[in-house]
């Protein structure tokens, strides 16, 4: 019983709590709107967009494990090295932090920095990972589009945008960027780097 819902929970689970995340802060812009700071806003959003993210990668039209693991053997590549564990790991995690930060009023400057330039990178990755869906058999991925490309252009794009005139604006501080930095390398290593190094496993059930 309870491993079948942990594994229902890693397949589908957890993305039926990123909508419920986005539609509750969707709630809440609309009636904080006036009271919320720009910044408090700006993280809602980001959790907003994260959700819109991860389903363009994982439902419509998804497949972007495959598309991320496309240097494994062929035979891996819906689960080596990336699986839905890691990937929950990277995102549910991403998200839950943000939307605590959101909550708490504790989402400020230096997290901020950090946002805009995973948006960056997140843009910088899907553009230039396109060009690696070539190396698909299948028909339905076509040249310059891969899973995940779509809100990288259209959301996380524009987001980093508003965080970037924002810093400007307000004059970014040697503090945003080393802390911002920091923060980036920090949740990199714990949502990404040891999840997939630790739980990578060629015969996983996270598929």
């Amino acid at each position: 019983g309870g491993l079948t819902m942990w594994l229902w929970f890693v397949e589908k689970g957890w993305l039926y709590c990123m909508l419920i995340m986005g539609v509750v802060l969707t709630v809440q812009l609309i009636i904080h709107w006036k009271d919320w700071t720009f910044l408090r806003k700006m993280g809602a959003f980001t959790v907003i967009v994260l959700v819109f993210h991860v389903m363009e990668e994982w439902v419509m039209p998804g497949g972007f494990h495959y598309y991320y693991n496309i240097s494994s053997d062929a035979i891996l590549r819906d689960r080596y090295p990336m699986n839905e564990l890691t990937d929950m790991i990277t995102n549910f995690g991403g998200a839950l932090i943000w939307f605590i930060l959101v909550q708490t009023d504790k989402y400020e400057r230096k997290m901020s920095f950090a946002v805009m330039l995973f948006g960056y990178a997140e843009v910088v990755i899907h553009v230039l990972g396109a060009s690696r869906t070539l190396l698909l058999e299948s028909g339905v991925y076509s040249l310059f589009y891969g899973p995940g490309m779509l809100t990288a252009l259209v959301c996380w794009l524009p987001l980093a945008v508003a965080y970037t005139a924002y810093f400007v604006k307000t004059r970014v501080k040697l503090r945003d960027v080393i802390g911002g930095g920091v923060i980036l390398v920090v949740l990199s290593i714990l949502l990404i780097i040891m999840p997939e190094s630790l739980l990578k496993n060629e015969n996983t059930p996270y598929v």
